[in-house]
């Protein structure tokens, strides 16, 4: 299994790659020559064209439906490459983080949690119901 930051140390770092993008990630390790993020998503930040205010969208640095093990999304930058802060993020970015990477599993209204899914096959109120398992 890769290394995976536990909730309990899981630290929240912001640094600057190699081509100015802001890059949020759960540090695994951070050495001397290099910062290694678990699960790193991109900030961007642009002005909405009708209203001039700043939007800020983020999104994950690889999507997890190209990944075969989800676990394993450490990357590692060197230091000499990227700009790196001691920058304290607003706790709605960090929700945003959290979100994108731990996102709520769907509603699914008016099932019951009990009870397997009844799937109609046909339209004909005689014919056979196959019981989802």
């Amino acid at each position: 299994m890769a290394d995976k930051p536990t909730p309990k140390e899981k630290s929240i770092s912001t640094i600057i790659d190699h081509i100015g993008r802001t890059v949020v990630g759960s540090v695994v390790k951070d050495t001397k020559d290099s910062i290694t993020l678990y699960n790193p998503v991109i900030i961007h930040v642009q002005p909405d064209p009708e209203s001039g205010q700043l939007q800020v969208q983020s999104f994950p640095y690889i999507f997890m439906e190209f990944l075969k093990d989800k676990d394993k999304n450490n990357w590692t930058f060197a230091k000499s490459a990227i700009s790196t802060s001691d920058v304290e993020l607003d706790d709605r970015i960090i929700q945003q983080y959290e979100n994108i990477n731990n996102p709520a599993p769907p509603i699914q209204q008016g099932s019951n949690q009990n009870e397997p899914e009844v799937i109609k096959l046909f339209d004909d109120e005689e014919e056979e119901t196959l019981v989802a398992t």
